[in-house]
């Protein structure tokens, strides 16, 4: 469902300028993808691999749990940031030096359990090119209403873009929880993930300037509206869906998983 949106953006550009306008579609989305992957982050200065730290315990539980998901290559990263943060991109896990301030070993291990989630799931390649693509519908939305000069067809337009923000919100919101039940799958304690959330709750106005919905990370809810201005406000809620869940429906799913393992353990 989630291209069901765009494929409906090239069958109004089709209905509009017929074959030239399948064509401009189609540069228009390769310009767009090609552009966003130029930016994507790559190992740099900025990140330290772990095995040059001092946290060797950390990154043999990491290489533990790896291997319980069946991943085989990949590298775990420190930034040199004090805000407690996480995210992965490629095969890469970064942990914030702020993680290991307020959080234990088990903790740290389930928020990068949660990592592994997203790359064993690919969501390392599917998060970026869901974020590129809203762009690309938002980018087909002005020019269908430039071409066509058509109100009818300026509101259809941006229905489909509409759409497909619904659309990107219930999937990006659903790999969420698929990070969530591997990592609760292969830690040695469970619900360290909860604890984790639990506490990361708390720091969470720390972390809005570091925030980045293109790349998978723990943080729940990049796009909470509380505590906002009014134009954040508006933007957030009339042209935007939520993409991830709160805190509170991943900590509700995390115990009932952790319940579920626990009575089928016992049977």
């Amino acid at each position: 469902m989630l291209l069901l949106p765009i494929a409906l953006l090239f069958g109004l550009a089709y209905a509009v300028a017929g074959q030239w306008g399948l064509e401009l579609g189609l540069v228009t989305m390769g310009a767009v993808l090609f552009i966003g992957l130029l930016g994507l982050p790559r190992p740099d200065r900025r990140y330290i691999p772990l095995e040059e730290t001092s946290s060797g315990e950390i990154l043999e539980g990491v290489r533990a749990l790896a291997e319980r998901a069946g991943i085989e290559k990949f590298r775990v990263y420190i930034l040199d940031d004090y805000i407690p943060n996480a995210y992965s991109f490629g095969r890469n896990i970064v942990l914030s030096l702020g993680l290991f301030e307020i959080l234990d070993e088990e903790e740290i291990l389930a928020v990068a359990a949660h990592e592994l989630g997203h790359i064993k799931n690919k969501d390392t390649i599917f998060f970026p090119i869901v974020t590129y693509l809203r762009v690309f519908s938002f980018v087909m939305f002005i020019l269908l209403t430039i071409l066509s000069r058509s109100f009818w067809v300026s509101i259809l337009a941006f229905m489909f873009y509409v759409y497909y923000e619904f659309e990107r919100s219930r999937f990006l919101k659903n790999r969420e929880f698929k990070a969530d039940d591997l990592a609760v799958r292969i830690l040695n304690v469970p619900l360290s993930l909860k604890r984790a959330l639990e506490e990361l709750k708390y720091y969470e106005d720390l972390r809005e300037g570091v925030k980045n919905e293109t790349l998978p990370g723990i943080e729940p809810s990049i796009e909470r509206p509380e505590k906002k201005n009014s134009k954040q406000i508006w933007h957030q809620n009339v042209l935007l869906f939520p993409t991830h869940p709160s805190y509170e429906e991943r900590i509700f799913r995390i115990v009932t998983s952790v319940e579920d393992m626990v009575h089928s353990s016992r049977r």
